[in-house]
């Protein structure tokens, strides 16, 4: 059971593809914050050592909590490094998972093939079974063919077993009993059913879905046991952040990680939300640059947008909501994330006809960016922003890492300056505006491609590289406005204080509209609802837990849904009416057209359980900046110089702290230089501090 006291340290840590971020924080106090190399066998021993460091200079003698993001399910799937895994599947249905759902996303390409089937033809082995549509038993299991089955893939060496049967949402009967055979006849081997991870309907789905789950579960099983084990010491407990902004235990993780994914990136977009919703944005695009990737989400009212579809294992996700196919279908809730191989440890390259590439391969940690000093010898985007002029060129990190400017100026004139004639500062602001170019599709993707304008939005940019980018990325989208939040190079670490636990069900009704009652809507719901509120206090000893439904809605003969939260105000006889005519025109800003006169179905009813664990709000981090800054008075301002415009046109900018904007406002040139990242302001832009404490750049005239 996870503790939920509020005495001693609240500690969150954040496993990126760069840079392992922790951010800690106590009851009263600033927060501690901390950022190291991301050196896999040093993961729990450097977050370890941060923690004894922070408990030291807070004089704590205990951790309430400790919340962890990480990338190890996704970078499991992408490296193809999960469990050797068999499917036990209703006779039939073997080659599913091959055929999948006959999408691709690039319909010209002749020479496009989409990711080979997690599992091989061979260990995907067909039993006779059928349970009908409406969950009657139409022929039994045949118990001695799954034996036979079990027997071949144990032969095999399988490591873990996805059960999957035709229509097992309605009736789970058959994959309960697979389930106890997979269990007697192969202990120790992984294993889980349809039913349990994705009882809903459509059979690809929730197929791939259940073997994406089981061929993850031994890596984030020793994953995170080697986690627990290394920091044993400060707490018996891990909270693991989920695909869609909420935290679970690691209990839970173990027996779902595919909910778990999208984990890093969900982080960020939590704290995004937060702060949207503190200081009153209702229209936000959250940019978050890492050192790897770049990823974009919408935020509108204070919440980020989620989706209930998406796909992995086809590298990064470039494709819009419209164009699918690439990957594995995962269907669980999750942040409708838009992410770009566009870091800045990506690497530039010269390509045939002197066309400059930037990403997706990156860096990394090691051997890193030519500036880090760690045997990188290819020009990154770090190395580029080093030669601008927009990164110290010294040191970074609060000095844990040093620079070498020099590398990076060599790295730039040797692959690209040389082949494009130009000299490192020209080369360099040519990466910069090509990583921008390809960072606004992103923020396209969930603008403009999903009917809305980016010119009424406000950018909230963060990420160790997020700020240096983010006013031009800005103007070049249309966008007047960025907010640079405080520690915004550990942003995404911070979005794990302000976690909620969070467990979502789900359950298929595939019934019209108009022939549905509200008081049958509502019990479907409240069904899924005595289920959460007993495994939350069950597994997270949760008690105070509130609880949100909602329906799942399509065109009849459609084959995508929309989903819409079931208003607590509306009267059950009026409930179906009222979702019937919220669904019209919305379905008209997504997709560009309505059939007020077609039948509406509703698929599926989704209840999302949340039990309130923040630890910390938007407004404690600007209380700890202003004490401190009471404290702490700025150095004088200092000379840099820098490389801005078209031209690559040298200009004086003034190196300052988020300090000096206590005193006022502002303008372009100029570089703010922190802890965690640097915030840069080009010529025609102004910086000021709101009342939280936040940087807001604004584009001027």
């Amino acid at each position: 059971m996870v503790p939920m006291s509020t005495e001693g340290l609240r500690v969150a840590f954040d496993v990126g593809g760069t840079f392992i971020d922790v951010v800690i924080a106590a009851a009263q106090g600033p927060i501690l914050t901390y950022k190291i190399l991301a050196l896999p066998e040093t993961i729990g021993p450097d977050v370890g050592r941060c923690v004894r460091d922070a408990m030291t200079r807070r004089n704590s003698r205990s951790v309430a909590r400790m919340v962890h993001a990480t990338t190890v399910a996704s970078n499991t799937v992408l490296e193809g490094k999960g469990a050797v895994t068999g499917l036990i599947c209703t006779r039939g249905f073997r080659d599913l998972t091959e055929i999948r759902g006959l999408q691709r996303p690039a319909i010209y390409d002749i020479f496009w093939d989409r990711v080979p089937p997690l599992v091989p033809r061979r260990r995907r082995l067909e039993v006779t079974e059928r349970i009908m549509a409406d969950g009657s038993v139409r022929t039994p299991l045949d118990e001695g063919e799954l034996r036979g089955a079990l027997a071949g893939l144990r032969a095999q060496g399988t490591e873990a077993v996805a059960v999957c049967f035709l229509h097992s949402y309605i009736n789970p009967e058959h994959e309960r009993r697979a389930m106890a055979l997979v269990r007697e006849l192969m202990p120790g081997v992984d294993a889980c059913s349809s039913a349990e991870v994705l009882p809903e309907i459509r059979e690809y789905p929730r197929a791939s879905t259940t073997i994406l789950n089981a061929y993850l579960m031994g890596a984030v099983n020793g994953y995170l046991g080697k986690i627990e084990r290394e920091l044993s010491q400060y707490g018996r407990d891990i909270l693991i952040m989920q695909s869609n902004g909420g935290i679970m235990t690691a209990a839970h993780a173990r027996r779902f990680p595919v909910r778990m994914i999208e984990s890093g990136p969900a982080a960020g977009v939590l704290a995004a939300a937060s702060l949207a919703r503190e200081c009153d944005l209702p229209k936000v695009v959250a940019f978050d640059m890492g050192g790897t990737t770049v990823k974009a989400c919408l935020i509108e009212n204070g919440e980020a947008a989620e989706s209930n579809e998406s796909e992995v294992g086809a590298g990064i996700n470039t494709a819009s909501h419209l164009m699918k196919g690439a990957g594995y279908a995962l269907r669980v809730p999750a942040y409708d994330i838009v992410e770009l191989g566009a870091g800045g440890g990506s690497i530039a390259r010269i390509e045939e006809g002197l066309l400059m590439r930037v990403g997706p391969l990156s860096a990394g940690a090691v051997p890193g960016p030519a500036c880090y000093g760690r045997g990188g010898v290819e020009p990154t985007v770090t190395d580029a922003n080093v030669v601008l002029g927009y990164m110290n060129p010294h040191r970074i990190a609060g000095g844990t890492v040093p620079i070498h400017a020099r590398a990076a100026r060599a790295a730039i004139e040797q692959h690209l300056g040389g082949q494009l004639k130009l000299d490192p500062p020209a080369a360099a602001l040519g990466v910069h505006r090509v990583v921008n170019a390809t960072m606004a599709r992103a923020i396209r993707s969930v603008t403009s491609e999903r009917g809305r304008d980016p010119r009424e939005y406000t950018m909230v940019a963060f990420g160790g590289a997020g700020p240096i980018h983010a006013a031009e990325l800005a103007a070049d989208i249309g966008i007047n406005r960025v907010y640079v939040p405080l520690h915004p190079g550990l942003f995404s670490s911070l979005g794990l204080l302000f976690a909620d636990l969070r467990y979502d069900a789900v359950k298929s009704v595939m019934t019209r509209l108009d022939r549905l009652e509200g008081s049958t809507l509502r019990g479907h719901c409240d069904s899924l609802v005595e289920d959460l509120r007993e495994r939350l206090m069950r597994e997270a000893g949760a008690s105070e837990v509130r609880f949100e439904r909602s329906v799942e809605l399509r065109y009849l003969r459609q084959d995508s849904e929309m989903n819409f939260r079931i208003p607590e105000d509306i009267a059950e006889r009026d409930l179906c009416g009222w979702l019937e005519r919220a669904f019209h025109p919305e379905h008209e800003r997504n997709f560009g057209y309505r059939r007020d006169a077609d039948p509406v179905l509703a698929v599926s009813v989704r209840v999302r359980a949340i039990a309130p664990a923040r630890s910390v709000a938007v407004r404690d981090l600007a209380s700890g900046f202003e004490a401190a800054a009471k404290n702490t008075p700025p150095a004088p301002p200092q000379p840099r110089q820098a490389w801005f415009g078209p031209q690559a046109r040298e200009m004086t900018a003034r190196v300052l702290t988020r300090r000096h904007l206590l005193d006022g406002a502002v303008s372009g040139p100029a570089i703010i230089e922190e802890f965690d990242t640097t915030v840069v302001i080009p010529p025609g832009w102004r910086a000021e501090l709101d009342g939280f404490a936040n940087v807001v750049l604004s584009a001027v005239g």
